[in-house]
């Protein structure tokens, strides 16, 4: 994915959401600060916390860049689901939780957190599948919250910005003394 796409996939968020993509990025790259300001006792919690990093890095697994758990995705969701859902869909995404590990549970007698990387993506695979199944392609969904706020969390961090965008996120030297040059050239 390049600057571009990231883009359009903020700016298309942003029409949901009313907010320029712009903002939305300011919004995350906030959020990120936020997040790792805050490392107590939060929204999630230890076990909740861990499930939202375990599936993350399963949406956005390492590969040769570092993925959704070392971008601190899980610090994210927990972050923009605490601050900016209401009580309705807060409620959704703790109970998509606790789904997670019954659906674990019922299929290989373990919670989510203690699978072994093929059998989550099994589980995550139906979740997304009743997604959709369910209707409007999945949105108003747990699974839509918890893919996207993964996605965004990504690409609004340093590590998604700079390692895998491979963006200078940051400007330049600023020399306010430097040669305009010819203005005609």
């Amino acid at each position: 994915m390049n600057r571009r796409e990231l883009i359009k996939l903020l700016g298309g968020t942003a029409l949901a959401t009313s907010l320029s993509s712009g903002q939305l990025l300011a919004l995350g790259r906030d959020t990120h600060r936020q997040a790792a300001r805050w490392r107590g006792a939060g929204f999630f919690d230890h076990h909740q916390m861990h499930t939202v990093a375990a599936a993350g890095e399963r949406i956005l697994p390492a590969t040769d860049t570092p993925g959704a758990m070392a971008a601190e995705c899980h610090r994210f969701t927990e972050r923009i689901v605490a601050d900016h859902y209401d009580a309705r869909r807060q409620r959704r995404f703790v109970e998509g939780l606790v789904n997670l590990d019954q659906r674990s549970a019922a299929r290989f007698q373990r919670l989510f957190v203690q699978l072994p990387a093929q059998q989550q993506d099994a589980i995550l695979a139906e979740v997304e599948s009743d997604a959709y199944q369910a209707g409007s392609n999945g949105a108003d969904s747990f699974w839509r919250d918890l893919k996207y706020l993964t996605l965004y969390g990504y690409y609004t961090s340093e590590i998604g910005i700079e390692q895998e965008l491979r963006t200078d996120f940051y400007p330049g030297r600023f020399d306010g003394a430097a040669p305009l040059g010819d203005p005609s050239q």
